[in-house]
Protein backbone atom coordinates (compact mmCIF):
# COMPACT_ATOMS: atom_id res chain seq x y z
CA UNK A 1 0.00 0.00 0.00
CA UNK A 2 3.07 2.17 0.77
CA UNK A 3 4.10 1.58 -2.94
CA UNK A 4 1.01 2.81 -4.25
CA UNK A 5 0.71 6.07 -2.21
CA UNK A 6 4.57 6.87 -3.36
CA UNK A 7 4.17 5.71 -7.54
CA UNK A 8 0.74 7.61 -7.65
CA UNK A 9 1.05 10.48 -10.49
CA UNK A 10 -1.15 14.03 -10.32
CA UNK A 11 -3.21 14.49 -13.95
CA UNK A 12 -4.42 18.03 -14.39
CA UNK A 13 -8.02 18.47 -15.94
CA UNK A 14 -8.97 20.90 -17.92
CA UNK A 15 -10.85 22.52 -14.82
CA UNK A 16 -7.51 22.65 -13.16
CA UNK A 17 -8.67 20.27 -10.58
CA UNK A 18 -5.80 16.98 -9.85
CA UNK A 19 -6.57 13.72 -9.32
CA UNK A 20 -4.71 10.80 -8.45
CA UNK A 21 -3.55 8.24 -11.35
CA UNK A 22 -2.34 4.75 -9.89
CA UNK A 23 0.02 3.05 -11.86
CA UNK A 24 -0.83 -0.01 -14.03
CA UNK A 25 0.86 -2.45 -11.44
CA UNK A 26 -0.98 -0.90 -8.30
CA UNK A 27 -4.47 -0.84 -10.07
CA UNK A 28 -4.05 -4.58 -10.72
CA UNK A 29 -4.49 -4.97 -6.61
CA UNK A 30 -6.71 -1.88 -5.99
CA UNK A 31 -9.88 -3.23 -5.30
CA UNK A 32 -11.50 0.24 -6.45
CA UNK A 33 -12.43 -0.79 -10.31
CA UNK A 34 -13.70 2.80 -11.80
CA UNK A 35 -11.61 4.37 -13.51
CA UNK A 36 -13.18 7.68 -12.72
CA UNK A 37 -11.31 9.75 -10.16
CA UNK A 38 -11.90 10.59 -6.50
CA UNK A 39 -13.71 13.69 -6.36
CA UNK A 40 -11.98 16.85 -4.92
CA UNK A 41 -14.92 17.86 -2.44
CA UNK A 42 -14.08 16.07 0.05
CA UNK A 43 -16.42 12.97 -0.38
CA UNK A 44 -15.24 9.68 0.95
CA UNK A 45 -14.40 7.37 -2.71
CA UNK A 46 -16.91 4.63 -3.85
CA UNK A 47 -16.78 1.18 -1.34
CA UNK A 48 -15.27 -2.05 -3.50
CA UNK A 49 -17.18 -3.49 -5.43
CA UNK A 50 -19.03 -0.89 -6.52
CA UNK A 51 -20.66 -0.69 -10.60
CA UNK A 52 -18.34 1.75 -12.70
CA UNK A 53 -19.50 4.68 -13.33
CA UNK A 54 -20.21 5.82 -17.09
CA UNK A 55 -18.88 9.34 -17.09
CA UNK A 56 -19.13 11.14 -20.22
CA UNK A 57 -15.94 11.45 -22.35
CA UNK A 58 -14.54 15.19 -21.34
CA UNK A 59 -16.41 15.32 -18.46
CA UNK A 60 -15.17 16.57 -15.10
CA UNK A 61 -16.36 15.84 -11.46
CA UNK A 62 -19.08 18.42 -10.30
CA UNK A 63 -17.43 21.09 -7.63
CA UNK A 64 -20.52 21.85 -6.07
CA UNK A 65 -20.16 21.12 -2.16
CA UNK A 66 -23.69 19.82 -2.41
CA UNK A 67 -23.40 17.49 -5.81
CA UNK A 68 -23.36 13.93 -5.31
CA UNK A 69 -19.79 11.61 -5.84
CA UNK A 70 -21.11 10.78 -9.50
CA UNK A 71 -22.04 13.98 -10.37
CA UNK A 72 -20.07 15.31 -13.80
CA UNK A 73 -20.25 18.33 -15.43
CA UNK A 74 -20.56 18.81 -19.43
CA UNK A 75 -17.48 19.53 -21.02
CA UNK A 76 -16.25 23.11 -21.91
CA UNK A 77 -16.47 24.30 -25.42
CA UNK A 78 -13.78 26.09 -26.34
CA UNK A 79 -14.34 29.49 -27.43
CA UNK A 80 -13.61 30.67 -30.96
CA UNK A 81 -10.91 33.22 -32.02
CA UNK A 82 -12.51 36.65 -32.73
CA UNK A 83 -13.06 37.63 -36.30
CA UNK A 84 -10.49 40.62 -36.83
CA UNK A 85 -12.45 43.35 -38.03
CA UNK A 86 -10.62 46.57 -40.16
CA UNK A 87 -11.32 50.13 -38.31
CA UNK A 88 -12.11 51.46 -41.77
CA UNK A 89 -15.32 50.57 -43.97
CA UNK A 90 -14.40 50.34 -47.72
CA UNK A 91 -15.70 52.69 -50.19
CA UNK A 92 -16.93 49.77 -52.21
CA UNK A 93 -19.89 49.20 -49.75
CA UNK A 94 -23.43 51.04 -50.51
CA UNK A 95 -26.28 51.09 -47.55
CA UNK A 96 -29.86 51.57 -48.73
CA UNK A 97 -32.76 52.47 -46.17
CA UNK A 98 -36.02 51.51 -47.20
CA UNK A 99 -38.55 54.24 -45.91
CA UNK A 100 -41.74 53.32 -47.65
CA UNK A 101 -43.04 52.29 -44.22
CA UNK A 102 -42.10 54.85 -42.60
CA UNK A 103 -44.94 57.53 -41.25
CA UNK A 104 -43.29 61.18 -41.08
CA UNK A 105 -45.20 63.73 -39.63
CA UNK A 106 -46.50 66.76 -41.32
CA UNK A 107 -44.27 69.44 -40.10
CA UNK A 108 -41.37 67.19 -41.28
CA UNK A 109 -43.36 65.60 -44.57
CA UNK A 110 -42.72 67.63 -47.66
CA UNK A 111 -45.75 67.88 -49.95
CA UNK A 112 -45.46 66.06 -52.95
CA UNK A 113 -45.19 68.03 -56.37
CA UNK A 114 -45.33 67.47 -59.90
CA UNK A 115 -43.26 69.71 -63.04
CA UNK A 116 -45.68 70.67 -65.43
CA UNK A 117 -45.98 73.29 -68.00
CA UNK A 118 -47.26 75.57 -65.97
CA UNK A 119 -44.99 75.13 -63.48
CA UNK A 120 -44.31 73.12 -60.00
CA UNK A 121 -47.87 72.46 -59.06
CA UNK A 122 -49.15 70.00 -55.78
CA UNK A 123 -50.07 66.86 -56.54
CA UNK A 124 -53.51 66.52 -54.59
CA UNK A 125 -56.17 67.38 -56.99
CA UNK A 126 -57.39 71.37 -56.50
CA UNK A 127 -60.89 71.76 -54.96
CA UNK A 128 -63.76 72.06 -57.06
CA UNK A 129 -66.39 75.05 -56.69
CA UNK A 130 -68.25 77.16 -59.01
CA UNK A 131 -67.39 80.89 -59.91
CA UNK A 132 -70.58 81.52 -57.75
CA UNK A 133 -71.61 78.46 -55.92
CA UNK A 134 -69.22 77.59 -52.86
CA UNK A 135 -69.18 75.63 -49.92
CA UNK A 136 -69.50 79.42 -47.78
CA UNK A 137 -70.45 77.75 -44.76
CA UNK A 138 -67.88 75.56 -43.45
CA UNK A 139 -68.10 73.67 -40.06
CA UNK A 140 -64.96 74.09 -37.96
CA UNK A 141 -61.99 71.91 -38.68
CA UNK A 142 -61.85 70.35 -35.60
CA UNK A 143 -64.77 67.90 -36.45
CA UNK A 144 -61.97 66.51 -39.06
CA UNK A 145 -59.91 64.61 -36.42
CA UNK A 146 -63.13 63.26 -34.61
CA UNK A 147 -63.25 58.83 -35.50
CA UNK A 148 -66.76 59.59 -37.01
CA UNK A 149 -69.54 56.60 -37.24
CA UNK A 150 -70.16 54.86 -40.63
CA UNK A 151 -73.62 55.11 -41.92
CA UNK A 152 -74.66 52.86 -44.81
CA UNK A 153 -71.20 52.62 -46.43
CA UNK A 154 -70.93 56.99 -45.45
CA UNK A 155 -68.52 58.45 -42.80
CA UNK A 156 -70.13 60.89 -40.54
CA UNK A 157 -68.04 63.00 -38.37
CA UNK A 158 -69.98 66.38 -38.72
CA UNK A 159 -73.66 67.16 -38.58
CA UNK A 160 -75.47 70.46 -38.75
CA UNK A 161 -78.00 71.72 -36.02
CA UNK A 162 -80.34 73.65 -38.14
CA UNK A 163 -83.99 73.23 -40.57
CA UNK A 164 -82.80 76.70 -42.62
CA UNK A 165 -82.91 75.44 -46.02
CA UNK A 166 -80.41 77.90 -47.07
CA UNK A 167 -77.73 77.12 -44.53
CA UNK A 168 -77.75 73.62 -45.73
CA UNK A 169 -77.61 74.38 -49.11
CA UNK A 170 -74.57 76.14 -48.62
CA UNK A 171 -72.45 73.89 -45.58
CA UNK A 172 -69.99 71.43 -45.75
CA UNK A 173 -71.32 69.17 -42.65
CA UNK A 174 -71.52 65.26 -43.51
CA UNK A 175 -75.23 65.48 -42.34
CA UNK A 176 -77.91 67.44 -41.15
CA UNK A 177 -79.56 67.25 -37.73
CA UNK A 178 -83.16 68.63 -38.23
CA UNK A 179 -85.33 68.96 -34.92
CA UNK A 180 -87.45 71.99 -34.09
CA UNK A 181 -89.66 72.73 -31.29
CA UNK A 182 -92.63 72.03 -33.19
CA UNK A 183 -95.04 69.05 -33.91
CA UNK A 184 -93.27 66.76 -36.93
CA UNK A 185 -94.21 67.42 -39.94
CA UNK A 186 -94.11 65.23 -43.58
CA UNK A 187 -93.93 68.33 -45.78
CA UNK A 188 -91.15 70.06 -43.63
CA UNK A 189 -89.18 66.83 -43.67
CA UNK A 190 -89.75 66.73 -47.58
CA UNK A 191 -88.55 70.23 -48.09
CA UNK A 192 -85.35 69.73 -46.08
CA UNK A 193 -84.90 66.54 -48.10
CA UNK A 194 -84.79 68.39 -51.39
CA UNK A 195 -82.47 71.10 -50.62
CA UNK A 196 -79.92 68.50 -48.73
CA UNK A 197 -77.48 67.23 -50.53
CA UNK A 198 -75.83 64.79 -47.83
CA UNK A 199 -78.29 62.97 -44.83
CA UNK A 200 -80.55 64.34 -43.00
CA UNK A 201 -81.46 63.02 -39.42
CA UNK A 202 -85.25 63.95 -38.84
CA UNK A 203 -87.12 64.61 -35.35
CA UNK A 204 -89.94 62.86 -35.05
CA UNK A 205 -90.84 63.41 -31.58
CA UNK A 206 -90.86 62.21 -28.23
CA UNK A 207 -92.34 64.66 -25.99
CA UNK A 208 -95.47 66.99 -27.27
CA UNK A 209 -96.00 64.26 -29.87
CA UNK A 210 -95.73 60.66 -28.84
CA UNK A 211 -97.29 57.06 -29.69
CA UNK A 212 -98.50 56.02 -32.45
CA UNK A 213 -98.51 59.26 -33.82
CA UNK A 214 -94.79 59.55 -33.61
CA UNK A 215 -94.40 55.39 -34.89
CA UNK A 216 -96.49 56.85 -38.13
CA UNK A 217 -94.32 59.39 -38.57
CA UNK A 218 -90.82 57.76 -38.54
CA UNK A 219 -92.31 55.03 -41.13
CA UNK A 220 -93.48 58.35 -43.24
CA UNK A 221 -89.85 59.75 -42.65
CA UNK A 222 -87.90 56.36 -43.99
CA UNK A 223 -90.56 56.04 -46.99
CA UNK A 224 -89.36 59.95 -47.76
CA UNK A 225 -86.00 58.75 -47.36
CA UNK A 226 -84.72 59.91 -44.51
CA UNK A 227 -80.91 58.46 -42.53
CA UNK A 228 -81.94 57.76 -39.50
CA UNK A 229 -84.90 59.50 -37.31
CA UNK A 230 -84.69 61.44 -33.59
CA UNK A 231 -86.12 60.67 -30.43
CA UNK A 232 -86.44 63.26 -27.85
CA UNK A 233 -85.24 62.66 -24.43
CA UNK A 234 -88.81 62.16 -22.83
CA UNK A 235 -89.16 59.19 -24.78
CA UNK A 236 -90.18 56.19 -22.98
CA UNK A 237 -87.90 52.27 -23.83
CA UNK A 238 -91.27 51.26 -24.89
CA UNK A 239 -91.62 54.12 -27.81
CA UNK A 240 -88.27 53.49 -28.75
CA UNK A 241 -88.64 49.53 -29.25
CA UNK A 242 -91.93 50.17 -31.38
CA UNK A 243 -90.32 52.62 -33.83
CA UNK A 244 -87.18 50.52 -33.89
CA UNK A 245 -89.02 47.28 -35.06
CA UNK A 246 -91.07 49.36 -37.05
CA UNK A 247 -88.12 50.85 -39.32
CA UNK A 248 -85.18 49.42 -40.57
CA UNK A 249 -83.17 53.05 -40.57
CA UNK A 250 -81.52 53.96 -37.16
CA UNK A 251 -83.10 55.47 -34.23
CA UNK A 252 -81.27 58.31 -32.59
CA UNK A 253 -82.24 58.40 -28.89
CA UNK A 254 -81.73 61.80 -27.02
CA UNK A 255 -80.06 60.83 -23.31
CA UNK A 256 -79.58 63.59 -20.66
CA UNK A 257 -77.85 61.79 -17.92
CA UNK A 258 -75.94 58.04 -17.93
CA UNK A 259 -78.84 56.19 -15.81
CA UNK A 260 -81.54 53.38 -16.21
CA UNK A 261 -83.47 54.78 -18.75
CA UNK A 262 -80.69 55.49 -21.10
CA UNK A 263 -79.78 51.44 -20.86
CA UNK A 264 -83.54 50.77 -21.49
CA UNK A 265 -83.46 53.02 -24.58
CA UNK A 266 -79.94 50.94 -25.97
CA UNK A 267 -81.44 47.65 -25.30
CA UNK A 268 -84.77 48.85 -26.74
CA UNK A 269 -83.02 49.04 -30.18
CA UNK A 270 -81.35 52.89 -30.31
CA UNK A 271 -78.07 52.26 -31.94
CA UNK A 272 -76.86 55.86 -31.70
CA UNK A 273 -77.19 57.97 -28.49
CA UNK A 274 -77.57 61.75 -28.62
CA UNK A 275 -76.03 63.39 -25.75
CA UNK A 276 -78.00 66.86 -24.52
CA UNK A 277 -76.92 67.56 -21.16
CA UNK A 278 -76.40 71.11 -21.53
CA UNK A 279 -72.81 71.69 -19.00
CA UNK A 280 -72.43 68.41 -18.00
CA UNK A 281 -72.39 66.90 -21.89
CA UNK A 282 -68.34 66.22 -21.06
CA UNK A 283 -68.87 64.18 -17.96
CA UNK A 284 -72.09 62.24 -19.30
CA UNK A 285 -69.99 61.56 -22.44
CA UNK A 286 -67.53 59.96 -20.53
CA UNK A 287 -69.58 57.82 -18.14
CA UNK A 288 -71.45 56.23 -21.65
CA UNK A 289 -68.32 55.70 -23.28
CA UNK A 290 -67.13 53.50 -20.40
CA UNK A 291 -70.46 51.55 -20.48
CA UNK A 292 -70.70 51.45 -24.37
CA UNK A 293 -67.24 51.22 -25.94
CA UNK A 294 -68.49 50.45 -29.26
CA UNK A 295 -71.48 52.24 -29.66
CA UNK A 296 -71.74 55.79 -31.50
CA UNK A 297 -72.58 58.82 -29.34
CA UNK A 298 -72.68 62.06 -31.10
CA UNK A 299 -73.58 65.55 -28.66
CA UNK A 300 -73.48 69.31 -29.47
CA UNK A 301 -70.32 71.18 -29.99
CA UNK A 302 -71.77 74.07 -28.74
CA UNK A 303 -70.31 77.18 -31.61
CA UNK A 304 -66.79 77.57 -30.87
CA UNK A 305 -63.39 75.74 -31.70
CA UNK A 306 -62.56 74.91 -28.37
CA UNK A 307 -65.91 73.50 -26.97
CA UNK A 308 -66.09 71.21 -30.02
CA UNK A 309 -62.88 69.95 -29.27
CA UNK A 310 -63.82 69.16 -25.64
CA UNK A 311 -67.14 67.41 -26.49
CA UNK A 312 -64.54 65.49 -29.33
CA UNK A 313 -62.28 64.81 -26.68
CA UNK A 314 -64.91 63.72 -24.28
CA UNK A 315 -65.88 60.54 -26.47
CA UNK A 316 -68.02 61.76 -29.09
CA UNK A 317 -67.61 60.15 -32.14
CA UNK A 318 -69.31 62.86 -34.51
CA UNK A 319 -70.68 66.55 -33.13
CA UNK A 320 -73.36 68.31 -33.84
CA UNK A 321 -72.29 71.82 -34.97
CA UNK A 322 -74.93 74.84 -34.20
CA UNK A 323 -74.29 77.53 -37.34
CA UNK A 324 -75.27 81.37 -36.97
CA UNK A 325 -78.52 81.98 -38.70
CA UNK A 326 -79.18 83.75 -42.16
CA UNK A 327 -80.16 86.40 -40.49
CA UNK A 328 -77.05 86.62 -38.55
CA UNK A 329 -75.13 86.08 -41.94
CA UNK A 330 -76.71 88.52 -43.48
CA UNK A 331 -76.32 91.14 -40.97
CA UNK A 332 -71.72 90.68 -40.78
CA UNK A 333 -72.24 90.77 -44.61
CA UNK A 334 -73.73 94.05 -44.66
CA UNK A 335 -71.74 95.26 -41.82
CA UNK A 336 -68.59 94.27 -43.96
CA UNK A 337 -70.11 96.01 -46.83
CA UNK A 338 -70.84 99.37 -45.04
CA UNK A 339 -67.28 99.59 -43.57
CA UNK A 340 -65.48 98.82 -46.66
CA UNK A 341 -63.62 96.03 -45.57
CA UNK A 342 -64.23 93.86 -48.89
CA UNK A 343 -65.47 94.34 -52.30
CA UNK A 344 -68.61 93.64 -53.08
CA UNK A 345 -67.28 92.82 -56.54
CA UNK A 346 -65.32 90.30 -55.53
CA UNK A 347 -67.93 88.11 -53.58
CA UNK A 348 -69.14 87.97 -49.76
CA UNK A 349 -67.00 86.80 -47.10
CA UNK A 350 -68.39 84.65 -44.34
CA UNK A 351 -67.50 84.43 -41.02
CA UNK A 352 -69.41 81.96 -39.36
CA UNK A 353 -67.57 82.37 -35.82
CA UNK A 354 -67.92 86.27 -36.25
CA UNK A 355 -71.74 85.78 -37.56
CA UNK A 356 -72.86 84.17 -34.57
CA UNK A 357 -72.26 87.02 -32.37
CA UNK A 358 -73.69 89.25 -34.76
CA UNK A 359 -77.18 90.84 -33.92
CA UNK A 360 -79.14 91.15 -36.42
CA UNK A 361 -81.24 94.03 -34.68
CA UNK A 362 -78.25 96.60 -34.38
CA UNK A 363 -78.69 97.61 -37.92
CA UNK A 364 -82.43 99.12 -36.75
CA UNK A 365 -82.63 102.73 -36.64
CA UNK A 366 -82.44 103.43 -32.43
CA UNK A 367 -82.38 107.26 -33.65
CA UNK A 368 -85.85 107.71 -34.30
CA UNK A 369 -87.56 107.04 -31.58
CA UNK A 370 -91.50 106.05 -31.80
CA UNK A 371 -94.04 107.99 -29.27
CA UNK A 372 -96.13 105.36 -27.47
CA UNK A 373 -98.78 107.42 -28.81
CA UNK A 374 -97.66 106.15 -32.32
CA UNK A 375 -97.48 102.78 -31.36
CA UNK A 376 -101.08 102.95 -29.89
CA UNK A 377 -102.91 104.70 -33.20
CA UNK A 378 -100.91 102.24 -35.10
CA UNK A 379 -102.24 99.29 -33.23
CA UNK A 380 -105.82 101.02 -33.09
CA UNK A 381 -108.54 100.36 -35.65
CA UNK A 382 -108.58 103.30 -37.58
CA UNK A 383 -112.51 104.76 -38.73
CA UNK A 384 -113.00 105.36 -42.11
CA UNK A 385 -112.40 109.16 -43.15
CA UNK A 386 -115.27 110.78 -45.41
CA UNK A 387 -114.82 114.10 -47.08
CA UNK A 388 -117.56 116.49 -48.80
CA UNK A 389 -115.47 116.98 -51.82
CA UNK A 390 -117.47 118.04 -55.40
CA UNK A 391 -118.78 115.16 -57.12
CA UNK A 392 -118.02 115.41 -60.66
CA UNK A 393 -121.40 113.98 -62.12
CA UNK A 394 -123.45 113.71 -58.29
CA UNK A 395 -123.01 115.72 -55.70
CA UNK A 396 -121.67 113.98 -52.68
CA UNK A 397 -123.57 114.55 -49.19
CA UNK A 398 -127.01 114.31 -48.13
CA UNK A 399 -129.88 116.33 -49.29
CA UNK A 400 -128.39 117.39 -52.33
CA UNK A 401 -129.42 116.50 -55.83
CA UNK A 402 -127.56 114.58 -58.71
CA UNK A 403 -127.07 115.88 -62.34
CA UNK A 404 -124.88 119.24 -61.33
CA UNK A 405 -122.67 118.83 -64.25
CA UNK A 406 -125.93 118.71 -66.91
CA UNK A 407 -126.45 122.23 -67.29
CA UNK A 408 -122.45 123.12 -68.18
CA UNK A 409 -122.85 120.05 -70.90
CA UNK A 410 -125.66 121.39 -72.03
CA UNK A 411 -124.00 125.36 -72.00
CA UNK A 412 -120.93 124.01 -74.24
CA UNK A 413 -123.04 121.90 -76.68
CA UNK A 414 -124.80 125.49 -77.42
CA UNK A 415 -122.28 127.57 -77.65
CA UNK A 416 -119.94 125.29 -80.12
CA UNK A 417 -123.42 124.79 -82.46
CA UNK A 418 -123.96 128.47 -82.83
Amino acid sequence: MDSMHTNQQASTTPEGFSQPVAPASSQAHSPVTSTAAAPANGHAPAAAGAPASSAPVGSVPDPRPDAPADAFTAPVATPEPPVPVPAEVPENIEATIDFSEVEFAEEFAEPVTAVTPGGVLPLEPAPIEGRLRKAALSVPEEMEECSGFTLFGRRIKSLLYTTDVAVIRNSNADAIFAVYPFTAQPAITQALLTVAECPVFVGVGGGTTAGKRSVQLAAVSEMQGAAGVIVNSPASPEMVEQIASMIDIPVIATVIRCDEVAHAKVKAGAKILNVAAGKDTPNVLRQLRECYPNMPLIASGGRSSLSVRETREAGANAVIWTPPSAQQLQADMMKRYREADVNPAGGPVIDPIKASAENPMESARADVPFTDEAIARAHSPRPRLRKNRPGFFFPRGKGRTGFAIIPAIAALLAERLL
